[in-house]
Parts: structure tokens; sequence; C-alpha cells
């Protein structure tokens, strides 16, 4: 039987600490064993390895392994030269308990019943491991726990409650994920979801609603009366706020210039890109980068022995 973790949220999960690691060359995850917080790790480059107990799991890009306390993990193989992923400690403030995946999907099968309603929007279930269909979401709201943890905010809960959304939003995409492969599509809806994932697949190319259309057999404005039915939005504005997500994660996970991202995600120029950016966002590509600063990055070790904050020892001893 499948387990998840269930995590009661009615009160915000408490950060303790985080943080984006960059691998040297043969690097390998140290020998750990928690004792009352969670460890959250979202691949970002490269493969990281990780043994968890007796499971290993080899964590790319877009991967999210969540370590529980009181079970040892280390890394089983070393990673190659810039392997990274963002790591994250925090604390529960009320029940968490183990789940199963056969209880989650009836909750969400019936999630017009009040009662269910209830059970899913207290709380995150995330199992121990699995990948996120879209990075974008996940890695800016790392980079702002990132940029908030570092900074000097006069409450503790800002970074309280932006730990809370980053789970919510894993869970969300979860949730997608596990009612996509136990519901019964339609032919139609069967296809809407392999255009979706097409172009997803090939962000990065110079994407036309005709070329869709003609790789799926259709007509392109029967396309767009789709996206319109199903999205509320054109084909085209649906490409374009897929190449701006992803031009928001290149700008928090790299240090691509402006011009390298806008030739990447191929936009004819980027004069075209800085003002469509500005048009989807309201600010430009540099003040969207420049919004978080105080990222804390380190290369030496990961999950440096940060002691537990008084506030928290005191709440989970």
């Amino acid at each position: 039987m499948d387990l998840l973790w269930k995590i009661n949220i009615e009160r915000p999960l408490a950060y303790y600490k985080c943080g984006q690691f960059v691998s040297a060359e043969d690097w390998k995850h140290k020998e750990m064993l928690l004792s009352r917080d969670f460890e959250l790790i979202i691949g970002i480059h490269h493969s990281i390895y990780i043994q968890v107990e007796s499971r290993q799991y080899e964590i790319q890009p877009g991967d999210v392994l969540l370590i529980p306390p009181g079970v040892p993990y280390f890394g089983y193989l070393p990673s190659q030269k810039g392997a990274s992923f963002f790591w994250l400690h925090f604390f529960p403030r009320l029940e968490t308990v183990s789940y199963s995946k056969e209880q989650l999907i009836n909750h969400l099968m019936a999630s017009e019943i009040d009662c269910h309603k209830a059970i899913i929007n207290s709380s995150i279930f995330l199992p121990a491991y699995f990948r996120v269909t879209y990075t974008d979401k996940p890695y800016i709201l790392m980079k702002q726990i990132l940029d908030i943890a570092n900074a000097s905010y006069y409450s503790t809960f800002a970074v309280d409650y932006v730990v809370t959304e980053l789970l919510i939003e894993l869970t969300e995409q979860y949730h997608r994920q596990l009612l996509h492969s136990t519901t019964n599509h339609t032919e139609n809806s069967q296809k809407f979801a392999q255009i979706l994932e097409w172009i997803r697949v090939n962000i990065y190319e110079d994407l036309s609603v005709k070329e869709i259309a003609d790789s799926f057999s259709f007509n392109p404005d029967h396309l767009t009366r789709l996206f319109k039915k199903n999205l509320r939005m054109s084909t085209i504005r649906y490409i374009n706020t897929l190449k701006i997500n992803k031009a928001k994660e290149l700008l928090c996970t790299t240090n691509k210039t402006i011009k390298e991202i806008s030739y990447d995600l191929k936009f004819k120029d980027e004069k075209y890109f800085m003002r469509l950016f500005k048009n989807y966002e309201g600010i430009t590509p540099s003040q969207f980068r420049d919004a978080y600063i105080h990222t804390y990055i380190n290369t030496l070790s990961v999950d440096p022995d940060i002691p537990v904050p008084a506030h928290l020892y005191q709440s989970y001893t």
C-alpha cells in the first residue's frame, strides 16, 4: 500500500532552515537523521542520489523528496559538479500521520461532499517521492522562502506562510496527477491533455498555433476554441504564459542574462520578451530577478548544523 504524509495546516508550518545547494565534483550527501523536523528536497540541475532507510532515489530536476523525522538518509552515489537542489526543513505545528493513497483518491473523488472537503482543505498530502509537472511555482516559492528567511522581517510568520504555500502548491500538483491517473477521460479531454503536455515539453521551441493544430490534426480556429472553452484563454496566450513562467524559473535558478533567456525560449528578440514579460507580470525581468536577492547558497556542506530556535524547540519537546 502506497503511504503519504498527511500534515494538518490549520496552523502554518514552522520554518526551520533552508538553502540552495550546488555540488562540487564527486559530492555525496552526508549521513543524517532528523529528530523532529521534515526535510523537503527539490531537484534543480543534474542528479542527486539519496538513500532513505533502504530505498534509493535519484533526484532529477523537478523531483520532490520528503524525508520525515526518525529515519536515516545519506548519499549513496556521488553527483557531478554543478548538481543542485533546494532544501528546506520545517516543523508541523499540528497533527501529522501516515495516510494511504487509496484514502486520498477516495476523498478527492468525493470532494463535493462537505466532510471530504474539510479533510482535503485542512491538510497537505504528499508521498515520499514524486515529480512535479510544472516547476516554475515551486522554484519561485523556494526563492521567496530563501529571500524572506535571510531578510530582517519583523515576524517569523512571513516565512512560515510561504513555506505552507509551497507545500500546498506541491499537494495541488500531486492531487492533479492522482485524479488524472484515476479518472475516466473522454477522447476529447484526453486529446486536449496531450496537447497541453506537448506544448509543455516543446516550450523551448518557436511554437505557433498552426504548428500545434497540424500536429494533432486540428483546425487552428477549432484548437483556439478548445483552449477558450477549457482554459478561458487563447492558444497563443497559453503558449506565452508557459514561456513567461519558464522565464521566471530561469531568472530564479540560473545566472543567464535576459538576452540568453529570450534566445533560449525563442522569443523574436530581447525587447519583445521584455515587453511581453512586463505585460504579463507587471514588472520587468530585471525587477523580478532583483526581488529575491537574499539567497543562501551553500557549496561546502549541506544542511548546516543550525540549532533549533528556542520557540520551536519549546513547542516540540
